[in-house]
């Protein structure tokens, strides 16, 4: 019998370890399923990235260099090296198969030789446009990370060369696969425009029903023992949904603030009234869910990880932090990161993908649902102040006020290729 990993994972940026819009091999090594197998003790082969994927948000924002033209031949730079080494990783495979941007179907859809042939003509696409092209830029990160995650060889008749991550993980066996996936189907693009347009709670059922029978395949045919699955969530807890004004006081006894914006820019806008229904919406979407699976997994061997109460209960934006994190004098929090005044810190400079703090919380939540089914005790078990002490970002927060609107168009981008990436109804 070949070699079983202990754990594998699939999913998107969340466990691909992307932090204000950055990926990396230091970010692989923070991610979720990473913190995870350091605190049992498990071999587990990240994403060794021969360097920044397309650019480094950070870097760019700390040398003052975030203009349309930096960033447009940054990017070209960066992606001809990419097309031009024979080889991107001395290794066949990874254990972490999140890719950034990912959808629930794209777990079965996507492969090295796919997105492999598509970073060329993007890179031409770029390079011709007058100013930026930011729909190509986007896609081009999504070519070359799913090339390399899926098959870093970078061999066209390597062994994964044509295989989708749930593919691999079939073939690999792993004890464990983590599963983070549903974001991407709408839920950020209500996060980022505080806009409801693309949420379809019906269609991301039955996504993940799809998703759950190929699982269950996997589970019945001894592919994978057993599989812990995020759910989704809670989208008023995430930083870039915030009132028109920091809140200063805690929201009337709806629980809601009159009126929420997406920070960057301050878009859309959504009621308290809108942004109670989409809560609500989710928790009958994740119960929907958890029932859907119990049928599918008749004999176990699924768990699920609540993300909706991880965020609920450090939810300081609203003044429900039940369980708050202080670090060197920071209350770390979920409202956009300032870090002249030490605010914020579980999200990067995008108000989306936590920092290291906020990958730590759900890896930490991730542990303890192992340790429930399992009865397994961590070696090493998850530690705040050590993540924020491994968070580059959070030691030497950037200023932000005179690149926001680039920023912005960034953003958006990400989110709506992630978006127009799922099939509609």
């Amino acid at each position: 019998m070949p070699d079983r990993p202990e754990l594998m994972a699939i999913g998107d940026s969340i466990y691909n370890g992307t932090r204000s819009l950055t990926t990396n091999a230091e970010l692989a090594r923070l991610s979720v399923p990473a913190q995870v197998a350091r605190a049992f003790g498990w071999d587990f082969k990240v994403p060794a990235y021969p360097f920044d994927v397309l650019f480094n948000l950070e870097a760019l924002f700390r040398a003052h260099a975030f203009d349309i033209d930096t960033l447009k031949m940054a990017v070209i730079a960066n992606a001809q090296r990419w097309l031009e080494m024979d080889s991107w990783a001395d290794t066949d495979g990874f254990d972490n198969l999140a890719i950034a941007q990912t959808t629930i179907g794209d777990q079965s859809r996507l492969t090295y030789l796919n997105h492999v042939a598509q970073i060329a003509p993007l890179i031409d696409r770029v390079r011709s446009g007058s100013s930026i092209d930011f729909g190509a830029v986007v896609a081009l990160y999504l070519a070359i990370n799913t090339a390399f995650v899926l098959n870093p060889s970078h061999k066209p008749d390597g062994k994964w060369a044509d295989k989708t991550p749930l593919e691999i993980v079939a073939e690999r066996r792993p004890r464990r696969l983590l599963v983070n996936v549903g974001a991407n189907d709408g839920l950020w693009t209500v996060c980022l425009e505080a806009i409801k347009t693309d949420f379809d709670p019906a269609r991301i059922a039955g996504d993940m029903h799809d998703l759950g029978v190929r699982l269950a395949e996997m589970k019945a045919a001894g592919q994978v023992d057993r599989i812990y699955f995020n759910l989704m969530p809670k989208a008023s807890c995430i930083a870039n949904l915030m009132p028109r004004r920091d809140p200063d006081r805690p929201p009337g006894g709806s629980g809601y603030y009159p009126e929420y914006l997406g920070r960057l820019g301050q878009l859309g806008g959504l009621t308290s009234g809108d942004m109670q229904a989409i809560d609500q919406e989710l928790v009958a979407l994740n119960h929907r869910i958890r029932d859907d699976f119990a049928e599918l997994f008749p004999d176990g061997g699924i768990a699920f990880i609540d993300s909706y109460a991880l965020l609920a209960e450090r939810d300081d934006k609203h003044f429900r932090d039940s369980k708050p994190i202080w670090i060197h004098n920071w209350r770390i929090n979920n409202v956009p990161l300032q870090g002249f005044s030490h605010k914020g810190g579980l999200f990067g400079l995008d108000n989306l993908h936590p920092t290291t703090v906020g990958y730590a919380a759900f890896a930490q939540a991730v542990c303890a649902q192992i340790v429930a089914v399992e009865g397994l005790k961590p070696v090493k078990p998850i530690d705040f102040t050590a993540a924020f002490d491994a968070d580059s970002l959070l030691a030497d927060v950037p200023p932000l006020l005179d690149v926001e609107n680039l920023l912005i168009d960034l953003v958006v981008a990400f989110v709506r290729l992630a978006s127009s990436s799922a099939p509609t109804a």
